[in-house]
């Protein structure tokens, strides 16, 4: 049985919300996952969000009008799942907290496409013009990457950039360090399955 943690803007709320989970599962700390419920998406629901982070579980939020706006931030908190509390019922409340705990995410498609649109603006407006891509890598990690991947030489790479061998090897192991890589060729598979090659 899973365990859950219920944050709930009364006790009232809380306990209307834990009928609902149909002995399924059991409240508990610590949990294996946390469900935030508010009537409307307030200033104080972000509050509890950014509170219920701390637990370092996947977090559901039952709630209405969530503000496309606040989807990154919510995310960036732990929130896998937003269901709309008026149109949610037990039943779909206990699929996706165990989807929840099993770390899969649930949006709507308008919630969906709003967060896709701020990933795109985040890309585009700030990690783009930096020199980076959605993974971290920047435009030259992913050139040096590239001609790894063809086999190259670290001097090969540094003549090809135009730049010291030393600072090939610098970025590398920049890299590997960052990413918690052992080698060139996990390297180069990290950027396989990135998809950035």
């Amino acid at each position: 049985m899973l365990g859950v943690h219920v944050v709930a803007p009364d006790v009232i709320t809380g306990k209307a919300v834990a009928s609902l989970l149909d002995g399924r599962f059991v409240l508990a700390d610590p949990a294996d996952v946390a469900l935030v419920v508010d009537d409307l998406f307030l200033p104080s629901t972000m509050r509890a969000v950014q509170d219920t982070a701390r637990l370092d579980v996947p977090i559901v939020l039952l709630t209405r009008e969530v503000r496309p706006g606040a989807l990154l931030a919510l995310v960036g908190h732990g929130v896998v799942a937003v269901l709309d509390r008026a149109a949610t019922s037990g039943s779909e409340l206990a699929e996706v907290l165990e989807a929840a705990a099993e770390g899969a995410g649930v949006v709507s498609r308008e919630l969906m496409g709003a967060l896709l649109r701020q990933v795109r603006d985040l890309q585009k407006m700030i990690l783009h013009p930096l020199g980076y891509n959605g993974v971290g890598l920047s435009t030259r990690e992913v050139a040096v990457l590239r001609m790894l991947a063809e086999g190259r030489e670290t001097r090969q790479i540094a003549d090809a950039l135009s730049y010291s061998e030393s600072t090939v090897k610098k970025d590398l192991h920049e890299l590997l360090t960052r990413f918690g890589l052992r080698n060139r060729a996990q390297a180069v598979a990290f950027a396989i399955r990135a998809g950035v090659l």
